[in-house]
């Protein structure tokens, strides 16, 4: 009797176990279930009009290792989405170009500045434009520094998102070489895009015409609006993306020329996702710049520009876009507190934004003072830009070249046309680089 209920109290355990282990597994997989349903809920409620994605072809896209973010696009680099050719080993590609430029909100992806305008065109070796896309993007934020892309809240007030529009730039980019000015800038926005719409790309083969210029254009920097001026060719307003893109176009085969050699890649075409999307773009009108430079560019061009240090890759960049808004005389003034959160946005802070702003003043003092002649409209500029740079009280020593300046100039009789008073403490005999109480200030 005694082994009978013992043998039923241990049958009776034995199914309470077994029903423990089957509610257990069944739980597991109603809860993979819910978290499936709730990922591609998610996915479709991100993005509107846009399917889910799709590769062309049989096999799906394999997740890729995150790698480093790379801070130039030199040949033979990885970057999250692309790996960077030009004259390092690997093989030649046999296929079009896919040129893309951005306009951003600041220089940080990672920190939340988004992609406010794109454009992409198919071009071929010889240059010649196939296809090309452009719009506004709303970056569901503010879209930052307005006289660096020249476009503000209410132009982006309505356009597409990068959501809507990502199946349109993948289109683009199928079975082609992606090519970018300043690949890797470039690069770390598409990335952040492209994942936050929820999108996996394959590893590309793409090149970087600011690499490719350096190798083959004799230029005092690398812009698009100098290495334009310098090929000869007709500038387009290079603030506008696809004005970018055009330029870019036009001086792909010039350099591929010079380069002389195939280029060499070390990954091949692969598919690119299908997206649906049927959001019309938004695209701003691209107009030519004028023939002739104004006089603040021309003193930019006069000698050396500034530049950053070695390894400062960002704060060269931000120093590139200063230059720029300064010689197309977008920097009107009162802008200062805005370059420095777009300095901040470079990794830079408001001591490294102040001496970068001293350098540019600096050059901008020498190369006017070289002229036999300063008029008050050329220091009215000068003040206006060294305001806008946040050092108002910069140029207030100068004055403009009297008659008198001039005769003496003539019999050799030297006549000092400004004294110079450093803009900090006001003394003369040095500027604000060098000025002996700030260096004693402590760091």
């Amino acid at each position: 009797m005694t082994g009978l209920v013992t043998a039923l109290v241990a049958m009776a355990g034995a199914v309470l176990l077994l029903g423990l282990l089957v509610s257990v597994v069944l739980g597991r997989r109603q809860r993979s279930a819910a978290a499936r349903r709730h990922a591609q809920s998610a996915q479709r409620g991100a993005r509107p009009g846009v399917r889910a994605p799709v590769v062309r072809g049989s096999k799906p896209v394999e997740p890729r290792r995150s790698h480093v973010r790379i801070a130039v696009a030199e040949p033979g680099l990885r970057g999250p989405l692309f790996q960077y050719g030009g004259d390092g080993p690997g093989f030649e590609v046999d296929a079009p170009f896919a040129v893309i430029d951005v306009a951003t909100t600041g220089f940080s992806s990672a920190d939340g500045d988004r992609i406010v305008e794109i454009a992409i065109a198919r071009v071929d070796a010889r240059g010649r434009i196939h296809d090309e896309y452009a719009t506004l993007v709303d970056p569901g934020r503010d879209v930052g520094p307005v006289f660096v892309h020249g476009i503000s809240n209410s132009e982006v007030r309505g356009a597409p998102t990068f959501a809507d529009i990502a199946g349109e730039i993948l289109d683009r980019m199928d079975d082609a070489v992606v090519v970018m000015h300043d690949g890797a800038f470039v690069e770390r926005f598409l990335e952040a895009e492209f994942a936050r719409a929820g999108v996996q790309l394959p590893l590309t083969p793409a090149l970087c015409t600011s690499w490719l210029a350096r190798r083959t254009l004799r230029t005092p920097d690398h812009t698009l609006r100098t290495l334009a001026r310098h090929a000869g060719r007709t500038t387009l307003d290079t603030t506008v993306a696809l004005g970018a893109v055009r330029t870019v176009a036009a001086l792909l085969p010039q350099m591929l020329a010079v380069h002389g050699e195939p280029l060499r890649y070390l990954s091949g075409l692969r598919p690119m996702p299908e997206l649906a999307g049927d959001v019309p773009p938004r695209t701003r009108a691209v107009e030519q710049r004028e023939s002739t430079d104004g006089w603040m560019a021309t003193l930019l061009t006069r000698r050396r520009l500034p530049t950053a240090a070695p390894g400062e890759v960002d704060a060269q960049r931000y120093l590139d876009t200063v230059t720029e808004a300064l010689a197309d005389g977008r920097l009107l003034g009162g802008e200062a507190q805005t370059l420095t959160r777009l300095g901040a946005s470079a990794g830079l802070g408001a001591a490294q934004v102040d001496a970068l702003h001293c350098r540019l003043v600096e050059h901008l003092r020498a190369a006017a003072l070289a002229d036999a002649i300063l008029t008050t409209g050329q220091i009215r500029q000068l003040r206006t830009a060294a305001s806008a740079l946040g050092l108002s009280t910069y140029f207030d020593e100068l004055r403009p070249t009297s008659p008198q300046d001039l005769v003496a100039a003539r019999h050799s009789v030297p006549v000092p046309r400004d004294v110079r008073l450093c803009t900090h403490c006001r003394r003369p005999g040095h500027d604000r680089t060098r000025c002996p109480e700030l260096a004693s200030l402590p760091v």
